[in-house]
C-alpha cells in the first residue's frame, strides 16, 4: 500500500515508489555477496532497520532524556543546558539547531504532509539520527543516518477500535497517538530513559480547534495569524501549506496511556515546559533539573522530592547549520 497524500505530484511518484520499496526492503535483514581474494565469494548479512533499532533497547537505561515539542514556549527557555543531554525532537525543529548551537540526538517524522513539506530539507540535516515512518520513505532522499520505523498506519478502525496503543518494542511496531510526541515517548521508553522530561509540549493550539474540526486544513491569509501562534517559530508554516488541526481528545487519551505504561514499569514522565496546558503528567521545575543539588522539585500540588538521574551520558556531535 502506498500512503502518499492526495495531490502528491504525479511526476514524483516513480521516484517515490522506488524509495518506498527500498525502505521496505531494508527494514529486514538482507543477504549480500561480497568477493574476497582469500575466501572467494562470501555471503554476509546486512542488518535491517529493525535489527539496528532493536540494538537500541535500553541503550540509555536509567538516564534522563528530554523530548522537545515545537510549542512557542520553547522560544522563552534557555536550552543551552541540554547540550550534553539525551534529546528527541521532531518535524521542523531542526531549523532551531543553528540558533541553539546543538542538535537533538533523534529527529522524528510521521505525518505525511509534514514529511512532504520538510522533505527537501531532511537529507541536508546533519547530526541527529533521523526516524520516519516506512510510509514516509517516498517523500525524501534517505541517508545513512536515516531509519524507517514500522508505524501503524492511520485508519478509521485503528482510532475507533484500538487506539491508544503504546509499543514497548519500538523496533517491532510504533503506534500513533494523534501527535508525534507520542512516538517520541515510545522511542524514549525503548531507549530505557528514566525520567523522560517534556519541554515545549504546550498542548495549546489557540482557536484553531474551536474554528476547525480535527483534520487537515490549508493555511490561508485568513487563518495565518492563528497558525503563527502555535509553534516555536512563527514562520513554521507558510500560506499555502497543508497542516493538521489536532484531535485534542485523542492526544489526551494517548498521553494517559503513555503515563500508565511508564508507571507500570516504575518509570516517570514529567512536564517541565513553560505555559503548558498538558496536565496528564506531573510537573517539575526546569531550573531545578540543573540545580547544584540535582534535585527535582514538583511544581504541582503534590509534595516530595525526586532524586536526580545520572547525567553522565554521551554528548552531542558537532554543531552544524542545516543550511535551510
Amino acid at each position: 500500500m502506498i500512503a502518499w497524500r492526495e495531490g502528491f505530484p504525479w511526476y514524483k511518484k516513480p521516484r517515490g515508489y522506488y524509495r518506498l520499496l527500498r525502505a521496505r526492503h531494508r527494514f529486514f535483514d538482507t543477504l549480500a555477496a561480497r568477493p574476497s581474494l582469500r575466501r572467494g565469494l562470501r555471503i554476509i548479512r546486512r542488518d535491517g532497520y529493525k535489527r539496528r533499532m532493536w540494538s537500541w533497547r535500553n541503550k540509555f537505561q536509567g538516564q534522563r532524556c528530554f523530548i522537545l515539542g515545537n510549542g512557542p514556549s520553547l522560544a522563552d527557555m534557555d536550552l543551552s543546558p541540554l547540550r550534553n543531554e539525551i534529546t528527541i525532537g521532531s518535524n521542523g525543529i531542526y531549523k532551531q539547531f543553528a540558533r541553539w548551537g546543538f542538535h537533538t540526538n533523534y529527529l522524528l517524522f510521521e505525518d505525511l504532509e509534514q514529511t512532504e513539506l520538510r522533505g527537501p530539507d531532511i537529507h541536508r540535516v546533519r547530526g541527529p539520527i533521523k526516524l520516519a515512518a516506512l510510509y514516509n520513505a517516498y517523500a525524501f532522499a534517505a541517508d545513512r543516518d536515516t531509519y524507517f520505523m514500522n508505524a501503524r498506519i492511520s485508519t478509521p478502525e485503528y482510532w475507533s477500535e484500538m487506539a491508544p496503543c503504546f509499543s514497548e518494542d519500538f523496533a517491532e511496531i510504533v503506534y500513533l497517538g494523534s501527535t508525534v510526541t507520542y512516538i517520541a515517548l515510545q522511542l524514549a521508553f525503548h531507549l530505557g530513559c528514566d525520567p523522560v522530561i517534556l519541554l515545549g509540549v504546550d498542548h495549546n493550539y489557540g482557536k484553531l480547534p474551536e474554528l476547525f474540526p480535527p483534520g487537515k486544513i490549508r493555511v490561508t491569509s485568513e487563518n495565518y495569524h492563528l497558525v503563527r501562534q502555535c509553534h516555536v517559530d512563527p514562520n513554521y508554516y507558510q500560506i499555502g501549506d497543508l497542516i493538521g488541526v489536532p484531535h485534542v481528545r485523542l492526544q489526551d487519551a494517548a498521553y494517559a496511556k503513555a503515563r500508565e505504561v511508564f508507571e507500570r514499569h516504575d518509570r516517570r514522565v514529567w512536564n517541565a515546559g513553560l505555559h503548558s496546558r498538558l496536565e496528564v503528567f506531573p510537573r517539575v521545575s526546569y531550573a531545578d533539573l540543573f540545580a547544584p543539588n540535582e534535585s527535582y522539585r514538583r511544581t504541582d500540588s503534590s509534595s516530595g522530592v525526586w532524586p536526580a538521574k545520572d547525567a553522565n551520558i554521551r554528548g552531542h556531535r558537532e554543531v552544524f547549520s542545516p543550511g535551510v
